[in-house]
């Protein structure tokens, strides 16, 4: 429909944590310290619960500032040839893991004044780190998907709030229809930016199809309709919506409706919208 940059704030997400963000993370690693302390693993029954519980907090503070930033250089530098996240986070926690397992003995040695034989004590300490570092990784990147979920829907939340006031001051403009299209699009990336045939929901998530691809919002889709309204389609099922432009065929099979679009995806239709699918006589 558009391709035009569409001026919104905060339009694309933050890659870098805030410092609010950092301080949740170091907090919960803090947390995972004392949980392990106190249960003092690995042969630690035999020392205080004060110096176990120190001793890890420690550790953990130090695997943590060793993990994350080779897991952000992983996501940067790995990108181009592994594709899946948790691929890169593999990678990169196996390499803070070797790191890790040689920093452990100096540890060690620190709280117990351990005997410092590097070879032995990293073989030691590897499978230890591995497990450690995993829970560590597990933990952050949990918090980064909800600091990521609620970004989209805060974003999603603006776009809504801004599409409104645009709305307000453009009352008498006979071009209401393309800016709230243009400023659903806005949300989509430049380069999934085209033609609106149409939009699925899928759990809490709303996949936008148009005709240069698709493209998953944490959006309902009633809200999206509401941001729509006055484009010309309609809601076929309780998860679908279909612009007019894009359906190709009706079919029909033993009661059962849908509709054929351009991008040859089959939209079902519910016997709630069989009516009004009808009595829009798109084809």
């Amino acid at each position: 429909m558009t391709n035009r940059e569409i001026p919104l704030n905060n339009q694309q997400l933050k890659s870098e944590p805030t410092k609010n963000q950092l301080l949740r993370q170091l907090l919960a690693v803090v947390f995972i310290g004392l949980f392990i302390g106190f249960m003092r693993p690995f042969g630690m029954d035999q020392f205080t619960l004060l110096l176990s519980m120190s001793y890890w907090v420690f550790t953990c503070i130090c695997g943590y500032l060793i993990y994350m930033p080779l897991i952000n250089l992983g996501h940067k530098y790995l990108a181009k040839s592994l594709t899946a996240p948790w691929q890169r986070v593999a990678i990169s926690s196996l390499l803070a893991s070797l790191i890790m397992s040689l920093i452990v003995p100096f540890i060690g040695w620190l709280f117990f004044d351990h005997t410092l034989q590097l070879a032995d004590n990293f073989l030691l300490a590897l499978p230890n780190t591995l497990v450690i570092g995993s829970i560590i990784t597990f933990v952050s990147i949990l918090q980064n998907h909800v600091n990521h979920q609620k970004q989209q829907l805060e974003q999603s939340q603006q776009v809504i709030e801004q599409s409104q006031k645009v709305i307000e001051q453009h009352q008498q403009s006979r071009d209401i229809d393309t800016i709230q299209i243009e400023l659903f699009m806005g949300l989509l990336p430049l380069e999934k930016r085209g033609q609106l045939l149409c939009l699925e929901m899928d759990d809490h998530y709303l996949k936008v199809h148009t005709d240069k691809g698709q493209h998953m919002l944490l959006m309902r889709l009633k809200d999206a309709l509401m941001q729509l309204e006055g484009f010309p389609g309609l809601q076929t099922h309780r998860s679908w919506w279909v612009a007019n432009h894009a359906v190709v065929s009706v079919n029909k099979e033993n009661k059962k409706m849908s509709l054929l679009l351009t991008n040859h995806l089959e939209v079902p239709v519910s016997r709630t919208f069989v009516e009004a699918v009808k009595a829009a006589n798109i084809i």
